[in-house]
């Protein structure tokens, strides 16, 4: 009777014990997924579009950047290209500068206690200074085409029209880093003016209405963002400029009558 007793005991415990392990493993099947589950990515922003100022319609908007108070533009084309300043309440012109050698302007920085600007195929870079004698000296020439224009905190960095940005010497222009920016997969052919302010660097695609949030720190972490058709109707949307201050973009393209204030979600 003893045995069979213990027979039956050593039976009912082994149950037991094959009921805990089966349970352990259910409750663990049942946390596993929250447990490993990691937050998509975000890909697609908002844009909120704030408010608008007048534009010349004919600018051909390269570059531009709020510094010191004042909405800086570089503008292109042969034989009209200049580098002014813009009230940024208003959209009047403060001031302008033509370039006097011809060329087709570019973008435009200021960093590093200068004022950059490059020009379209002629491969130069210059530094500007409005009251100087000129106010446009040879910086640098550089090989391929030049499109946008913006710095980090070490760097001058520019785009030309492929999916690369390229990493250069503030002093030298000499190509530090090229990286390649992919959205979902894909090269973003086309990157045009940027802008950087302090964690994202911004980028237009030229002759599209999107810009690109692109993560300074990890270039894999890439936002699209959508511009409404009545930022630039009718023609290409290029030009975004930070302002710290404001807590604010302004966007506005090429040939486009009004220049907006707007903020990206």
């Amino acid at each position: 009777m003893r045995w069979v007793l213990t027979v039956v005991l050593v039976f009912s415990l082994t149950l037991t014990a094959i009921a805990c392990e089966e349970g352990e493993e259910a409750a663990t099947a049942t946390l596993s997924p929250s447990l490993t589950a990691t937050a998509s990515p975000q890909l697609e922003g908002d844009v909120e579009l704030l408010d608008w100022m007048p534009h010349e319609e004919r600018t051909w908007t390269e570059g531009l950047l709020v510094s010191e108070g004042v909405l800086w533009e570089s503008t292109g084309l042969v034989g009209e290209s200049q580098v002014r300043g813009l009230d940024r309440e208003t959209g009047a012109v403060l001031w302008s500068v033509p370039n006097t050698e011809g060329e087709f302007g570019e973008g435009l920085v200021r960093a590093f206690g200068k004022t950059y600007l490059l020009t379209y195929t002629e491969g130069k870079a210059y530094l500007f200074e409005r009251d100087g004698e000129p106010p446009y000296t040879l910086f640098a020439t550089y090989e391929g085409q030049g499109w946008g224009l913006t710095a980090t905190e070490e760097h001058l960095v520019n785009s030309n029209g492929s999916a690369n940005l390229y990493y250069r010497d503030p002093e030298t222009f000499e190509i530090v880093e090229e990286v390649a920016i992919q959205y979902r997969g894909q090269p973003v052919q086309r990157l045009n003016e940027l802008e950087f302010d302090g964690t994202y660097i911004w980028a237009n695609q030229w002759q599209t209405s999107y810009i690109y949030r692109i993560l300074e720190q990890d270039p894999s972490n890439v936002v699209r963002y959508t511009l409404p058709a009545e930022v630039c109707p009718g023609s290409t949307p290029n030009g975004i400029a930070w302002d710290e201050e404001q807590d604010i973009f302004f966007v506005t393209g090429q040939a486009c009558e009004k220049i907006w204030k707007a903020r990206f979600q």
